[in-house]
């Protein structure tokens, strides 16, 4: 398992294949019937793209509402202010800005330091963001952060245990400006957030995920 460094992104994206490339590597996989070839197509797959770090996920509040309210569009538009906003804070805490899907964001982090004041500075945009724009218009992100192994292709996509995870806080758990982290990603902190948390639980596939939520507004 390779570590990987977001002060040497650019190489480290170059060296790696692309997402067209991996995702070969992966049908070749899956149509392996040979138990012993499969398993040492598994280890160059992890060999090849597999990092240890951090992911954040944020998707943002209120689609249903303001879609009707004011449209589509309208909600397009603040889809695009997010992403704008979005992109920069992780890049500025030394994080890998991946992809945006819908109105979902999604990035890889080296530190869980850097992964938490993220979530920090993204409340605290968001709170100026918010200061001029009417009740319809405001901009809430709910935001997942977990911590472990998984599959990093380049800079544009990731998969494995903490992507899901953080995806299920983010997306499902987590309410309008709400940030839940795991234990294991809130344990690995060398300094952590001057934020008050709340312990919490939930059950994901059968296993019990141990997470808190950070009261950072």
């Amino acid at each position: 398992m390779s570590d990987i460094s977001t002060l040497e992104k650019k190489k480290t994206v170059a060296d790696r294949r692309s997402a067209a490339e991996f995702f070969d590597e992966v049908a070749a996989y899956s149509l392996c019937r040979d138990p012993a070839e499969r398993e040492k197509m598994d280890d160059r797959l992890w060999n090849r793209y597999g990092v240890t770090g951090f992911v954040l996920i944020s998707d943002m509040s209120g689609f249903s509402s303001t879609t009707r309210t004011l449209g589509i569009c309208y909600f397009l538009g603040m889809i695009h202010r997010a992403r704008c906003m979005v992109g920069p804070v992780v890049e500025g805490n030394g994080g890998l800005f991946l992809k945006c899907e819908a109105d979902n964001c999604y990035a890889f982090f080296e530190r869980a330091d850097d992964a938490l004041q993220t979530c920090i500075d993204l409340n605290a945009s968001l709170r100026d963001i918010n200061k001029n724009a009417d009740r319809d218009g405001m901009i809430h992100l709910s935001i997942g952060v977990d911590y472990g192994k998984m599959l990093l292709v380049g800079d544009e996509d990731y998969f494995g245990d903490p992507v899901n995870t953080a995806s299920k806080l983010g997306e499902d758990l987590a309410g309008q400006g709400e940030t839940l982290v795991t234990n294991r990603a809130l344990e690995l902190a060398k300094k952590p957030p001057d934020v008050s948390c709340d312990q919490l639980v939930t059950r994901i596939s059968g296993i019990d995920i141990q997470y808190k939520r950070l009261n950072v507004g």
